[in-house]
């Protein structure tokens, strides 16, 4: 936990870099691009509620047989049912990138709180700490070493590797 704040405290900007949160002009372009994208599926979708009213009048009016309104209609509701899955696929991506940053800003602000961390209590556990997953023990090396992974809040588990990577200069 110290090492996780005075890594912080330290080299903030290194280890927003690290976890991908500083907002690069590519990833604005990526971000922009998908949102675009979303735009154009949910205009498509629109149009076809507006063309299959169309097939259908045009069926019941005579214009359009019943095997071709048929084939029309099941086109159709593929293409919206594959517009539905990629709409809800994109806003997923979108909501994840932009919750990244975010969360990473959150988990820099309560690491913040505590950087004169001096005795591990109970309220700084709950405000840093998601869970704690203790590994089995393995005894191959002749000594009992057990390892012990961290899951913080907002940002998950970071990997020791990660945080001395930041602190001597070696991360993206």
């Amino acid at each position: 936990m110290r090492l996780v704040i005075q890594c912080i405290a330290d080299y903030e900007d290194a280890f927003r870099r690290a976890l991908g949160a500083k907002r690069s002009e590519e990833v604005k372009k990526e971000l922009s691009a998908k949102k675009r994208t979303l735009q154009k599926s949910e205009n498509r979708l629109a149009e076809l509620d507006r063309l299959f009213k169309r097939i259908y009048e045009d069926m019941v009016n005579g214009k359009l047989s019943e095997a071709r309104f048929q084939m029309l209609s099941d086109d159709y509701e593929q293409e919206q049912a594959d517009l539905r899955a990629k709409i809800e696929m994109l806003e997923n991506e979108i909501q994840n990138q932009e919750d990244q940053a975010e969360n990473v800003d959150r988990f820099i602000r309560q690491a913040k709180k505590y950087l004169y961390l001096e005795k591990l209590t109970p309220t700084i556990l709950n405000d840093m700490v998601n869970a704690v997953y203790v590994h089995a023990p393995d005894k191959s090396s002749g000594q009992r070493v057990q390892d012990v992974t961290i899951s913080y809040n907002y940002i998950g588990i970071l990997p020791a590797n990660l945080l001395y990577d930041v602190m001597n200069g070696k991360a993206a």
